[in-house]
Parts: structure tokens; C-alpha cells; sequence
């Protein structure tokens, strides 16, 4: 029999790194009953997903039905839009034009989607404030064949931004009215910025942990796998005279600046005053020192996110994975999207 009962639900989060999936029972305070992790080698990368689903099907660790799963966030776009309020079958047409300035495919290949987060009045214009989500259908298609090759079926596709908006705000009442949320995994790292739960700007740079692995891999010239298991070994400080994390550091510098960038674009073009507050999510975050070495550079105080912390569980599984929590933010916050 499954762990994952019928009144749970079933969440995977397929990433470039691997795969993380949990079940969680909704209620008042939701449970957490179930976690659980499938690395990836890190030259394998998705091309493991179907086997990987099909390991854990194999071992009663999710079921086959009713599964939530997260879009890679390479794979779609996201933008805050306001329009003005006009019935909502015009408002769907409306929101699908508009996706057109915005994607770099035809629109009848699109699929769009959009939420309403709130409405306002702009001198005598009464508007909506939206954010627009908008996939390739030929990407979603590839993301749900590994699903269909293990024999699932998938009711739900969300986006990554979303679901981790769920995960900061919905069972975190007391999180700061601005957020900064990075998520850096293998294949890709998302900086998002919230401002009272809804989200204000989202990016993705096609960049993450695998490629400083791979900075490691030839500064000491060793396999992916070795110079995986090495990186997770050294502790992140600045102007270290180890090569290694010289190099280390170098590229993590690299996506800081791109940080730091967006976090002032936001501050401009939204006429903010900036965040104050960050917290980091993803495989690539869990080096040691790199929250700190974070928060030292970008002048805020920076924090690993762990989305086990607002659920019932039992102390297993943060025996078992608690030090990998940060890696779990999707797949839980896919569960909190109807919280």
C-alpha cells in the first residue's frame, strides 16, 4: 500500500537535480506524512525522470493518481500586469493579447493562464492587478511525458513562483511585507520578489549548482560526481586562499551581481523602497557559509527556507531530510495552493 493515502495529496517537484515529492494531508494545519529524494547525476540531469518516478513508484513512495506537479521555471513566463476591470470573459481575451508581448512563440501554441491579485484606482480607471503565467504547450507536453512513461497521472501543473509564494506566506503569517526569495537548484536559479504575498517581479537565469560543480570538476579535474560530493565538503567564505573556493566564490559573485540587479530594477520600476529581507531555497543553497556569504554581500539578512518548519510531522523526517528542507519548497507549496 502507498504511504500516500486518498485524502492526501501527492506533489513532485522534477527538477534538474532530481526529483523531491511529498504527501501532505490539508487541514487547518496541514501534515506532512511522506518526503522523499531521487538525485539525479549531475551529466544525467531530467533525461533520469521517468526512471526516477518509476524507482519511487516501486517503493511505495507516491501515487499514481491525483499528483501536483511544477513547471521548470526556464520553461515559462511570468509577469505582474494591471488592467483595467472589465467582465472576465473580456478579461481572459485581454490577458491572452497581452501575453503576446511577452512570449517569443506563437500565441496559438500558448497556454495562458493568469490570478487575479488585487484591484485599485488609477486617477478615474478602475483596474485589476494581475500576474500572467504563460507556457509553450510543446514544453508542458515534455514535462508531463516522463509522468506518462511511469504510468501517472498528473491533475495539476502549477508555476514555481506560485507554489513557492504559497510555501513563504500562506502558513508564515508573521513573514516580512517584502520578500526576496532566491531558489537556486541545479539547472537554473529564480529570483522572485513578494510584497504582502503577491508577487511583484519574477526572473530565471539558466544557471545553478551544476554549474559551479562543473567549475570544481575541472579546477581539480575530477568527475561531476566527485566534485558534487567535494563542493557539498567546503564552507563559503570570502577572499579564502583555497583555490577551490576561490572558484567557487568567484561564480557565485556572478550570480549575486545578477541578484543585486534585479533586486534594484525591482526598486526602480516599482517604486519601492527594496527588500530587506532574503531567503534562499534549492540544492545549491546548502553549502556551508553560503547564507552568510550571501547576506554579507547583498546587505540583507539572508536565511535558509525551510517549508517543513509551518507543518505537523513527524521527527523522522527531519531526521531524514531536514538538512535537505530547502530543496522541498515546491513540491510543498504545491500542496498549499487552495490554503
Amino acid at each position: 500500500m502507498s504511504l500516500f493515502g486518498p485524502n492526501e495529496i501527492t506533489c513532485v517537484d522534477v527538477g534538474t537535480g532530481g526529483i523531491k515529492a511529498v504527501c501532505i494531508k490539508p487541514g487547518g494545519r496541514p501534515r506532512l506524512t511522506a518526503a522523499t529524494l531521487v538525485d539525479f547525476s549531475p551529466e544525467g540531469g531530467p533525461a533520469q525522470a521517468a526512471s526516477g518516478l518509476r524507482t519511487l513508484l516501486s517503493g511505495k513512495k507516491i501515487g499514481r493518481k491525483n499528483v501536483f506537479t511544477v513547471m521548470p521555471s526556464r520553461a515559462i513566463t511570468i509577469r505582474p500586469l494591471s488592467l483595467p476591470k472589465m467582465p472576465l470573459p473580456e478579461l481572459r481575451e485581454a490577458v491572452r493579447w497581452e501575453a503576446k508581448r511577452h512570449i517569443s512563440y506563437a500565441l496559438e501554441e500558448a497556454f495562458v493562464e493568469y490570478i487575479i491579485t488585487g484591484e485599485r484606482q488609477e486617477g478615474a480607471v478602475d483596474k485589476y492587478d494581475l500576474v500572467l503565467v504563460a507556457a509553450e504547450q510543446s514544453k508542458i507536453r515534455d514535462h508531463l511525458r516522463p509522468f506518462e512513461e511511469a504510468g501517472m497521472s498528473v491533475a495539476v501543473v502549477d508555476a514555481n513562483a506560485l507554489v513557492l509564494r504559497n510555501s513563504l506566506f500562506l502558513q508564515n503569517r508573521t513573514a516580512p511585507s517584502e520578500i526576496l526569495a532566491i531558489d537556486i537548484g541545479a539547472g537554473n536559479m529564480e529570483i522572485n520578489i513578494f510584497k504582502d504575498g503577491t508577487l511583484r517581479f519574477s526572473r530565471c537565469l539558466e544557471t545553478g549548482g551544476n554549474d559551479i560543480t562543473r567549475l570544481v570538476a575541472e579546477h581539480l579535474n575530477i568527475s561531476m560526481e566527485a566534485a558534487e560530493a567535494a563542493k557539498r565538503d567546503l564552507r563559503i567564505v570570502p577572499a579564502s586562499p583555497d583555490t577551490t573556493i576561490a572558484t567557487v566564490t568567484s561564480r557565485l559573485d556572478a550570480l549575486l551581481m545578477e541578484i543585486r540587479r534585479s533586486a534594484e530594477y525591482y526598486r526602480t520600476t516599482c517604486r519601492e523602497k527594496g527588500v530587506e529581507y532574503a531567503v534562499l531555497s534549492g540544492g545549491a543553497v546548502l553549502m556551508n557559509g553560503l547564507p552568510e556569504y550571501f547576506s554579507a554581500a547583498l546587505g540583507l539578512r539572508v536565511e535558509l527556507w525551510n517549508p517543513f518548519e509551518p507543518l505537523e510531522r513527524n521527527a523522522a523526517i527531519d531526521r531524514e531530510l531536514g538538512a535537505a528542507a530547502p530543496r522541498f519548497s515546491a513540491a510543498v507549496g504545491l500542496a498549499l495552493r487552495n490554503a
